[in-house]
Order: structure tokens, then C-alpha cells, then sequence
């Protein structure tokens, strides 16, 4: 469940493709590229969101094994992602999540 505005509206999980936190916010971001406020932070999502779709690949995005639309080798055997639908921030799978990231990448396959 988000806000929208002075409602309340529920967002079906398969339409989500990214969380992400913003100026002490955290936001989710649908498959159509609207974003809504949500109430957990980061953490308590990841905690109950499903492993297999969603991994958090740093302190500031949880994102969709489907909203991956390329990967690109980066320094320090990091990853750089960049996401469908595009986000303004620049998506890099921190060093320490690297090994588990490309585990998880090779358990959807």
C-alpha cells in the first residue's frame, strides 16, 4: 500500500520494479515509471520482499531481477546497472553485495 496524494492505493508486488530511498524517503517505482511514497525503509523491505525476484544491491536500491535492463563490468568487481524503467541515480551493486549479486544473477537463470 502507497500514498497517493490524500489516498491510499495498493500496488500489485508484480508491477514494482525498484525501491529506492531519496532526501530520507523511500519510493517504489512501477513497471509504467510511477513512483510512490511507501512506509518501510529499505531494510524492512528486504527483509520480506521475495529473494528470488528482488536482491538489494546497495544502501540505496532494492531492484527487480526484471527491471534490469543491462549490466556493465565496473571497477573493483562491482556492477553497474542500468534500469528499466531509467533511474536519475546511478545503480552500482556495492563491493561488498558483488559476489552475492552474481549468485543470485546465476540462481534465476
Amino acid at each position: 500500500m502507497v500514498r497517493y496524494g490524500e489516498h491510499i492505493k495498493t500496488i500489485d508486488i508484480e508491477e514494482v520494479v525498484y525501491f529506492y530511498t531519496e532526501d530520507k524517503a523511500t519510493f517504489l517505482c512501477t513497471k509504467d515509471a510511477r513512483r510512490f511514497v511507501v512506509d518501510f525503509n529499505l531494510d524492512t523491505l528486504d527483509s520480506i520482499l521475495n529473494p528470488k525476484v528482488f536482491f538489494r544491491i546497495n544502501r540505496q536500491y532494492i531492484i527487480s531481477i526484471y527491471s534490469i535492463a543491462e549490466m556493465f563490468a565496473y571497477s573493483k568487481s562491482r556492477v553497474l546497472i542500468k534500469l528499466n524503467p531509467p533511474t536519475k541515480h546511478e545503480t552500482i551493486v556495492s563491493t561488498e553485495r558483488s559476489a552475492d549479486f552474481k549468485h543470485w544473477l546465476g540462481d534465476e537463470k
